[in-house]
């Protein structure tokens, strides 16, 4: 009888345990986990707006030197590409220059130029006048005009301070004819005194957004010439007003 009842107790102890057991079982988490690591879908994060303040995105226009639209110039009255003639002193002696007019709106000005002497080409927002003697990829005497978003003190100060690495410079004020005051800086000695092969004659004109800068470059020996011709060429620049 002892050994029956010691079977059943045993019987009822295995049941009591798979009982158990059965509920840790159903108690577990059963939710598969992916070993994947966990991305946030892009499209449902909503990024902060970026907000450009209105000064900088008007200045966006100037980056590819392209002066601002205006409605009108304060033009000399004489259409684009208008030939005509004038005369000039060179030397003390009296020349007819034969000239035709120019308008670059890319730049903002118009202008003059001597095309018997000079040979023009046009750049997006450039112009080179290129002496005809020279060859026009690597040339000697020529005017370059360009139009810089950079304000024209600024643009002169870094002008200066780049030719004076190899020029005795000289930075000044004087007033064009029809653009009115500019900065002239003079490159037309080296660091010890001597006179350089090439020169240079740099004029800054200030624009109501930014500044024209022509760079004059002639050497030593067409500095009574080309040079002179040049300078006759920045005395017919109007700007726009």
């Amino acid at each position: 009888m002892k050994k029956i009842t010691k079977t059943i107790a045993m019987l009822m102890l295995a049941s009591l345990l798979m009982l158990m057991l059965s509920s840790c079982s159903s108690a577990q988490d059963t939710t598969t986990v992916s070993s994947e690591p966990i991305v946030t879908d892009p499209v449902a994060v909503e990024a902060e707006p970026v907000i450009v303040p209105m000064s900088d995105a008007s200045d966006d226009q100037f980056e590819t030197g392209t002066a601002p639209e205006v409605e009108s110039y304060a033009t000399t009255g004489r259409q684009d590409g208008e030939r005509f003639e004038s005369t000039i002193m060179m030397e003390g002696i009296e020349e007819t220059i034969k000239y035709e007019h120019i308008k670059s709106p890319a730049i903002g000005i118009e202008m003059d130029y001597d095309y018997e002497s000079f040979t023009r080409r046009s750049g997006p927002a450039s112009e080179a006048f290129i002496s005809v003697y020279d060859n026009a990829d690597s040339p000697e005497n020529y005017l370059e005009l360009i139009y810089s978003d950079e304000n024209a003190d600024s643009a002169a100060a870094s002008i200066a301070e780049a030719l004076s690495d190899n020029y005795e410079v000289i930075k000044s004020t004087r007033t064009l004819e029809k653009a009115g005051s500019c900065t002239t800086i003079d490159a037309s000695a080296t660091k010890d005194g001597q006179t350089p092969d090439q020169l240079q004659a740099v004029y800054v004109i200030p624009l109501s957004n930014g500044c024209v800068i022509a760079t004059a470059h002639y050497s030593f020996e067409a500095a009574e010439g080309f040079g002179h011709r040049m300078n006759d060429m920045m005395n017919t620049l109007t700007i726009i007003k």
